[in-house]
């Protein structure tokens, strides 16, 4: 399902409930149950706390702006949760009207936070560290701030719930409390639609699964906070419908979470597996590689004088082979492993060719793709054929042909001066046996087709 899909059936599933609780009296609980507030408010408060630290951890490795935002929003909701109604509630100490104004105005900082997380630019912080810390220093100081301001006008503040609330009131009461309450649930609603609206888009251009769930949550939020201010359940012990749509947006927060977690593991054992291939690879070139070099730079000096034994020349040819192998391990290691066929086939056909002073016309099927083992077979066997085109048949143009319907099929023709296929199997060429070797073992075919001074073609079926 995609994000706007999603999103419609949160939004109409918690329009539904809101309707049927608030309109009609098919649906007619109101639960008075303490202990069950405690529990969505605990759970409120450790959803709340993980996907802060998650999204914390998003933003070390993104340094983005909405990801710092995203994060203090969260946080906020957090302390909101925790200091202000769970712990009020398992010590069992009043909580009006200090805790449940100082939690309104948490939430309402919240949520201006994460609408702004939304909304925000995608743009990374050049100083990330320096700016985490004075945003969140920010956000404590200003909840400090709120908790302080409420202490010292707890006596002239009105209750946010009604004191004579009974599970056969709230069937019946609709918009009742003080303006400054209902105004700032009015707001809570509307930051959380516009976050909704926000992540969607995010979603959809970024094919971000987070930002999906977060679009769903969000949704639910909106109408959590309408229905606590048609019925002010808020802030009472009475479970009721809004409170139902506010446990949904914690839930899809830790969904979001979780899915977040994975994606961060897989990412960094991919860059902890790339790094320790690049390691390896700077090794292969700043030793075997270098040392391949001077042998086979050496060797040739000596193999091209007049008197030079049978035996430098075949050092020669193994010194070349070496360090071509070493080459293509070092250009294997280096990427990525992700690299879609078509980038590595360019690549690896025009480094290859360059080394060896040639030129390449390619015609690529873009839609091909292929396993990652296939992948690497058929680069070796690429590099293998632009080599001996190249060393050994003195091509000029190396031309590379890649279809993929019905079969995976790659073709290397060359203009050189071509071989005797038959005369070069007899002599067991290692070069053409272990390119046939590999391609079979995928259960595919190698054809070579040449004649001297007629160039050579070469072709790879895959099924």
């Amino acid at each position: 399902m995609g994000t706007r899909a999603s999103v419609a059936v949160s939004a109409a599933a918690a329009a539904l409930l809101t309707l049927l609780v608030t309109v009609t009296s098919l649906i007619p609980f109101a639960v008075r149950n303490p202990a069950l507030h405690v529990a969505v408010e605990t759970a409120a408060a450790l959803i709340s706390i993980v996907a802060a630290q998650l999204i914390y951890g998003r933003f070390r490795q993104s340094y983005a702006l909405d990801d710092l935002v995203l994060t203090a929003g969260l946080s906020v909701f957090a302390v909101a949760n925790l200091l202000f109604s769970t712990i009020p509630e398992l010590t069992g100490s009043e909580r009006e009207p200090f805790g449940s104004w100082s939690s309104l105005g948490a939430r309402l900082l919240g949520a201006a936070l994460i609408a702004a997380a939304a909304v925000a630019p995608d743009r990374s912080l050049r100083h990330p560290q320096r700016d985490a810390r004075r945003l969140l220093g920010v956000c404590a100081l200003a909840l400090g701030a709120l908790a302080l301001a409420v202490a010292l006008a707890d006596g002239g503040l009105p209750r946010v719930s009604p004191p004579d609330l009974s599970s056969e009131s709230l069937r019946h009461t609709r918009v009742v409390g003080p303006p400054t309450v209902l105004a700032a649930q009015l707001t809570v609603m509307v930051l959380f639609g516009v976050a909704a609206a926000g992540f969607v888009r995010r979603a959809e251009r970024g094919a971000d699964e987070l930002s999906r769930w977060l679009a769903i949550a969000t949704t639910l939020g909106a109408f959590a906070w309408l229905n606590y201010f048609l019925v002010p359940s808020l802030y009472s012990r009475y479970f009721y419908a809004g409170d139902l749509l506010r446990l949904g947006f914690f839930l899809a927060l830790f969904v979001g979470g979780a899915l977040e977690l994975r994606r961060t593991r897989e990412v960094l054992a991919t860059a902890a597996v790339l790094e320790e291939r690049q390691r390896i690879a700077r090794d292969i070139h700043d030793g075997i590689a270098q040392d391949l070099a001077f042998i086979l730079q050496q060797g040739r000096r000596l193999a091209a004088q007049p008197d030079a034994a049978v035996m430098m020349r075949h050092l020669v040819v193994a010194a070349s082979r070496a360090l071509d192998e070493s080459r293509h391990v070092i250009a294997a290691l280096e990427r990525s492993g992700g690299e879609p066929l078509i980038g590595a086939l360019r690549v690896t056909a025009v480094e290859t060719a360059g080394r060896e002073g040639g030129e390449v016309e390619m015609d690529l099927d873009e839609t091909v793709a292929v396993p990652a083992r296939t992948q690497a077979v058929l680069l070796r066997v690429l590099r293998e054929a632009i080599i001996n085109a190249m060393r050994h048949g003195r091509a000029n143009t190396i031309r590379i042909e890649l279809r993929g319907d019905p079969e995976v099929r790659l073709v290397v023709s060359d203009d050189g001066e071509g071989f005797d296929v038959a005369a070069a199997a007899e002599s067991g060429r290692l070069g053409l046996r272990s390119m046939a070797a590999r391609i079979q073992e995928l259960g595919g075919e190698v054809r070579i087709d040449s004649t001297p001074r007629s160039g050579t073609r070469v072709e790879v079926r895959l099924p």
